[in-house]
């Protein structure tokens, strides 16, 4: 299927949105006579639709009444009909497609109805709703509990710090909520949990002997496209405390000799792959100046390892861009979400090398992990579907990955979201002066503004900008995430200014207040072009949704991030061309062209980098069908 789907995409989607559309048209003429019917008489036709589905071996004819019944209970039990593309939509998740819907088209209310069609007539089926965070997973769960259990199908919520019973009884509800991280750790923390279970705790602790024994039987993914394939780029691993006690000496002195290493004579930065490579005159100076320090080494340890660590935590890694520290913890940022990940590690003790360049006390490096990837987890489960709004720009790893085809279920209302020209300046003051005269100017209109971001460290220094300013605003980013549905819901409203750092999977609404369709919707800035473009198309998707009017503008500077990347000579030769221009904007499509670039250079890196855990994971998976690969070998 791969490969004539990808050859004949566009006549694939064609043939299977027409077919949707026909029984969906079925479904509408049904709709007078269901509404028709009492709450009583309701309950029994779905009822009698569950037995007459058991008694078939295919339910197709059923689908058309099993979704106008589905419509009608949302209605009466949630307020909220289900439009004719959401039922497009629910009917290619059914099918275990990848439903490509923009943002705000209502994505959260077609998974319950794809986790009834895929429940009628088989009572032993379970389906798993995988959201991007705990929050979303927690609100989706009691949000749509009311039509769930309206159609008989029971809710279950998988949340982080569950205890062991509740977590198992979640697993054995019909629609189970989760994390998509929460459902791949529960199935590597359950063999560790097992072999940990002494006679004498199942004897005392009864309550230990329980078993997840979670269903891999239909997955759904929201924001598919993050999970599956941004969060893809590394393997996910558990594992214990090493028994190589941290040394403090070690790391510091390390982290002493890093900054006196020369770039370029002593070591190089692979900023693609986020590592440092030590030249031989940097492994020779590093053992120079380490003297004494050698004898703290553990064994098999170089000290190489513990420079290039600290290098790494100098050059690579950011305060408030990929970590913060919050409660004498480095705590990690997830850079697609802009959410902490507490409890997170990064690997190879480049943690404990950001501990000590922040001033605090090295902990213990994990070891003996126990190692999977998202590739081969949501590859187990005999159906999987997904929804997102930006997923054709991965059409293809989405199917010779995970055999996934991408259907685009057209909007409920065309788009009136205006795409403004990029504006780009030749240095980083230049944009932001422009920048905060632009929010000055839509403010005195009265138009609500969201400006993105694309770190914390951007977002509060921008806070300073609009405060000198004396403009009232709110700022969203990974320090204070709990106010994000409070900010979010005023975000709307006439003249209030929104500072957020990144959008994926937020899946909060942002609706207009009075007054401000009339005045030409939201207005969104963002400050940066972010690594990916699907990222880009995320935080546009934010805004003018269901039809509402916006307009999206980008204010980039020659000096940002992302040019670091770019080809130098092109770059240095735009610098000439606009040399007399210091703080105008750069009106040439060289400029724009260069930001495409350093994105295109990013999605095939990060395309590599995916391919070469999969091919990996593939190879591990053949040795173990020829019995050459044990499970105590993926202890590391």
């Amino acid at each position: 299927m791969n490969f004539l789907y990808l050859f004949f995409r566009k006549p694939w989607q064609y043939i299977h949105l027409k077919r949707y559309r026909t029984i969906v048209g079925r479904t509408n003429e049904l709709e007078s006579s269901i509404q028709s019917l009492g709450d009583s008489q309701l309950e029994r036709e779905i009822e009698d639709l569950h037995a007459r589905a058991q008694a078939l071996s295919d339910i197709d004819s059923l689908i058309p009444r099993a979704l106008a019944l589905g419509r009608e209970v949302s209605w009466r039990r949630l307020n909220m009909r289900h439009f004719d593309v959401q039922l497009m939509g629910t009917l290619s998740l059914y099918e275990g497609h990848i439903a490509e819907m923009d943002t705000g088209e209502g994505k959260t209310l077609m998974a319950p109805l794809a986790a009834f069609l895929h429940q009628l007539g088989q009572a032993d089926r379970c389906t798993h709703i995988a959201t991007a965070n705990e929050y979303l997973a927690a609100r989706d769960a009691a949000w749509m509990a009311p039509l769930l259990q309206g159609l008989g199908l029971s809710v279950g919520l998988i949340v982080p710090g569950q205890n062991m019973s509740d977590r198992a009884r979640a697993y054995q509800h019909d629609v189970v909520y989760a994390t998509a991280k929460e459902i791949v750790f529960d199935s590597l923390r359950e063999p560790v949990r097992q072999k940990k279970t002494s006679t004498v705790d199942a004897i005392l602790r009864p309550q230990t002997q329980l078993q997840l024994d979670p269903k891999y039987d239909f997955a759904i993914v929201d924001e598919v496209d993050s999970v599956l394939i941004d969060q893809a780029r590394s393997p996910l691993s558990i594992g214990g405390e090493s028994t190589i006690s941290s040394q403090w000496q070690l790391y510091n002195k390390s982290n002493q000799i890093a900054g006196q290493l020369i770039r370029g004579q002593h070591y190089r930065l692979l900023q693609d792959d986020r590592a440092v490579q030590l030249k031989d005159e940097g492994r020779a100076e590093a053992r120079r100046r380490a003297k004494d320090i050698l004898r703290l080494l553990p064994p098999g340890h170089k000290l190489e390892r513990y420079i290039t660590c600290a290098l790494a935590a100098r050059h690579i890694y950011k305060l408030d861009q990929h970590y913060v520290v919050r409660e004498g913890k480095i705590v990690l940022i997830d850079e697609s979400t802009g959410r902490l990940m507490p409890g997170r590690q990064l690997p190879d003790g480049i943690h404990q090398a950001l501990e000590v360049q922040n001033g605090l006390k090295p902990s213990a490096e994990l070891r003996g992990n126990y190692m999977t990837t998202f590739q081969t987890f949501f590859r187990k489960y005999k159906k999987l579907a997904g929804m997102t709004g930006t997923a054709s720009m991965a059409a293809w790893e989405f199917s010779t990955i995970y055999n996934q085809a991408v259907v685009p279920i057209p909007p409920n209302k065309p788009s009136r979201r205006a795409l403004l020209p990029d504006t780009i300046f030749r240095n980083r003051k230049s944009k932001y002066r422009a920048l905060i005269e632009d929010i000055v100017r839509v403010h005195e209109t009265g138009r609500p503004i969201l400006i993105g971001t694309g770190s914390v460290q951007i977002s509060e220094q921008l806070s300073r900008m609009l405060e000198q300013r004396d403009l009232p605003h709110e700022v969203l980013n990974a320090k204070n995430h709990a106010r994000e549905a409070e900010i979010i819901a005023q975000a709307g409203q006439p003249g209030h200014i929104t500072v957020i750092t990144n959008m994926a999977g937020r899946g909060v609404d942002i609706k207009l207040g009075p007054g401000v369709a009339e005045k030409g919707g939201m207005y969104l800035i963002s400050t940066d072009r972010l690594a990916f473009r699907r990222l880009d198309l995320q935080l546009t998707g934010r805004v003018g949704r269901q039809g509402d009017p916006a307009e999206c503008r980008f204010f980039l500077s020659l000096k940002d991030d992302l040019i670091k990347f770019a080809d130098k000579k092109k770059t240095c030769r735009l610098r000439q061309k606009t040399r007399s221009r210091r703080n105008e904007s750069i009106e040439l499509p060289g400029a724009v062209r260069i930001f495409e670039k350093v994105q295109n250079h990013f999605k095939n890196i990060s395309r590599k980098q995916r391919h070469r855990i999969f091919q990996s994971e593939k190879q591990r998976e053949r040795m173990k069908a020829q019995g050459l690969w044990e499970d105590w070998m993926d202890l590391r």
